[in-house]
C-alpha cells in the first residue's frame, strides 16, 4: 500500500519539479513526514534517490529537445553545489545525532516553510531587485549556499533553486527550472555518494526505493517536454500555487 503511496507523490512531484524547476524533494519530503511511515533519515534518502533520478532524465529530455543549456554555467555553479551539499549532509548527520528525530523534523519543516514562503514572494514580486553575477567565486558561493541548503533539508533545491537564480543571475522562470534541475543533479551526486561513503544508508525498502527511481525517471521526461511546450506565465502561475501550498504543509509538520 504504501508502495503505491509513495510512487503516486514521487509521480507527480518529480513532475512538476522538472515542469517548474521545483526539484521535486519540496514535494516528497514533507508528504513523506506526513504520511509518517519512515524515519527522517529514511525520508530524505527515497527524495534523494528520487530527486537524482529525475535530474537526469529530465536533463537528457532536454539535450534532445536541443533547449539551449549553457553548461560551462551549470558546472562552475555545481562546484559550489557539490561542496555545500557535502556540508549540509554532514550537519544533518550530526544534528540527528543530537535531537531527536521529531524535533529535527520540525526543525527542518520550519526552515523550509520559511524559506519557500520568501521564494513565493520574491518571484511575484513585479519588478523585483536582481542581479548578473558573473565572477566564477561569485557563482560558486551561490552554488554552496543551495548545495548546503538543498542537502540538509532533504529537498533537492528546487523553488529555491529557482529563486537564487532569478536574483542572482537574472534569469527568466522558463530558464532557472531547467538551470535548478541541472543543479541538482551535482548536488544530489554528491549527497548519495556521502552517504554511501560514510556508510549512513538508512533501513529502507528496497521495492519503495526502486519504484521511487521508476517513478521519478517518467516524472522528469514528461515534466521537461511541459516546460518546454508552456509559457513563462503559466510556469509562473504552477510555480506560485504549488510552493505556497507546501509551505504550508511544512508550517502543519513544524506545529504538528
Amino acid at each position: 500500500m504504501y508502495v503505491l503511496i509513495y510512487s503516486v507523490i514521487i509521480l507527480c512531484a518529480t513532475f512538476l519539479g522538472a515542469f517548474v524547476g521545483l526539484g521535486g524533494g519540496v514535494i516528497i519530503k514533507p508528504m513523506l513526514d506526513l504520511i509518517g511511515h519512515d524515519g527522517i533519515a529514511a525520508v530524505n534518502f527515497i527524495s534523494s534517490c528520487a530527486v537524482f533520478s529525475m535530474s537526469i532524465s529530465s536533463t537528457v529530455k532536454h539535450i534532445k529537445a536541443k533547449t539551449k543549456i549553457d553548461f560551462r554555467f551549470i558546472l562552475v555553479l555545481s562546484v559550489g553545489a557539490v561542496c555545500g551539499g557535502i556540508g549540509g549532509s554532514y550537519f544533518f548527520d550530526r544534528l540527528l545525532s543530537a535531537f531527536d528525530n521529531d524535533i529535527l523534523k520540525k526543525i527542518q519543516g520550519l526552515i523550509l516553510g520559511v524559506l519557500l514562503l520568501l521564494s513565493v514572494v520574491y518571484i511575484n514580486v513585479k519588478n523585483a531587485k536582481s542581479f548578473k553575477v558573473k565572477n566564477p567565486a561569485g557563482i560558486v558561493f551561490v552554488g554552496l549556499t543551495l548545495g548546503f541548503t538543498a542537502s540538509f533539508l532533504g529537498i533537492g533545491g528546487g523553488p529555491i533553486n529557482v529563486a537564487f537564480l532569478v536574483l542572482f543571475f537574472s534569469m527568466s522562470m522558463k530558464e532557472a527550472a531547467v538551470y535548478s534541475v541541472g543543479t541538482i543533479f551535482f548536488s544530489q551526486l554528491s549527497k548519495l555518494i556521502t552517504t554511501a561513503v560514510s556508510s549512513t544508508v538508512p533501513q529502507v525498502n528496497p521495492v519503495i526505493v526502486a519504484a521511487a527511481v521508476v517513478c521519478a525517471v517518467a516524472g522528469g521526461i514528461i515534466g521537461a517536454q511541459m516546460n518546454k511546450k508552456c509559457s513563462e506565465k503559466v510556469i509562473k502561475t504552477v510555480f506560485t500555487v504549488v510552493v505556497a501550498a507546501i509551505a504550508a504543509v511544512n508550517f502543519y509538520n513544524a506545529i504538528a
